[in-house]
């Protein structure tokens, strides 16, 4: 008998596809195994008496889920009107091959394009990936999808291309924002790292680029370089000091040193939280106890640090306009 949707009267929970269960041959109460042999016998015992039948019961329970789904992949309740789950992403419809997406890849079953003739857009949080596709290290894609909670068709995309083929895509949010990128994405480790790298160039670019505005020795060099004039620009570059010249050759290397951060960033960003997701699952696998409840904790330890984001950028503005104090 299929006991997806119901509950283990012991721990609560729904049943899910491949669940060790044990009924019980005197009232056919359905248990998990562990909940059963921790029990050490059935939760309707008391009942047994009265001649109580736990199929009946179910038959005759007042509880209307004509309104919901049940996830057959997770057994989580949704919304009649939903087409995938809201837990795991899992296709809520089966339908006919025929009617079934052809760009759909890795054979996950979508819903039809039409319903009662209104056609529809669909949103597949899973970007079109089976959830029970396998992204390494046993992680699949459905517990990533979970962790990730934020842009996951974007990244589950990226991810399995990473998985399969070795092939990322440049991320331009992390070249622009950098380390605060990362933050946002609660790498925390690697994020405050560069972070802090890429703000200690910032603030020796303002102090030096305050130098530089604030000395009439660059003024024409500056000049001559905004109106393209090259011979003027390197008649008054051989005129400066050793010391302005320093000051100058080092504003530049910081300029190209940024830059050059922002290129691997962007281009490494998609791979880093492809390893950090995967470690993070596993990490929460081996150390969560089966008994609580995976899904919250992963939503709750991945996902974005917003606060932190806009902290960030609050805390970027402030030391960008400081040497308009200055002059």
């Amino acid at each position: 008998m299929d006991y997806i949707g119901n509950k283990c009267p012991v721990c609560d929970k729904y049943f899910h596809v491949g669940d060790d269960v044990v009924v019980c041959p005197e009232c056919g109460t359905p248990h998990h195994r562990e909940c059963y042999n921790h029990l050490r016998e059935c939760a309707n015992t008391s009942k047994h008496k009265d001649g109580y039948d736990y199929q009946q019961d179910l038959n005759n329970s007042t509880e209307d889920d004509g309104e919901f789904i049940i996830c057959k992949k997770c057994s989580a309740k949704n919304d009649s009107s939903a087409f995938f789950c809201s837990k795991c992403g899992n296709s809520l419809h089966e339908i006919p091959n025929s009617q079934q997406n052809p760009y759909v890849g890795n054979n996950q079953n979508t819903p039809p394009f039409s319903q009662n003739g209104t056609n529809v857009i669909m949103f597949d949080p899973l970007a079109g990936v089976n959830p029970n596709t396998d992204l390494g290290d046993g992680v699949t894609v459905g517990e990533t999808a979970k962790f990730v909670k934020q842009n996951t068709p974007y990244f589950i995309t990226i991810f399995n291309n990473i998985k399969n083929f070795s092939k990322s895509r440049f991320n331009f949010c992390a070249a622009i924002f950098g380390g605060g990128y990362l933050l946002f994405r609660k790498m925390y480790k690697l994020g405050a790292i560069i972070t802090a790298i890429q703000a200690a160039l910032i603030v020796l670019e303002l102090y030096i680029n305050y130098y530089i505005t604030s000395s009439g020795a660059f003024d024409k060099y500056f000049e001559a370089l905004y109106t393209y004039d090259t011979n003027a620009a390197m008649l008054h570059f051989s005129k400066f000091s050793e010391q302005e010249m320093s000051v100058l050759l080092i504003y530049y290397a910081i300029s190209v040193t940024m830059l050059v951060m922002c290129i691997v960033v962007g281009a490494c960003a998609n791979r880093m939280y492809f390893n950090h997701c995967k470690k993070s699952i596993l990490k929460i696998k081996n150390t969560v106890d089966i008994s609580e409840n995976r899904d919250d904790i992963l939503k709750k330890r991945g996902g974005v640090n917003a606060p932190l984001a806009i902290s960030l950028w609050i805390s970027y503005m402030i030391i960008s306009y400081l040497p308009v104090f200055f002059y």
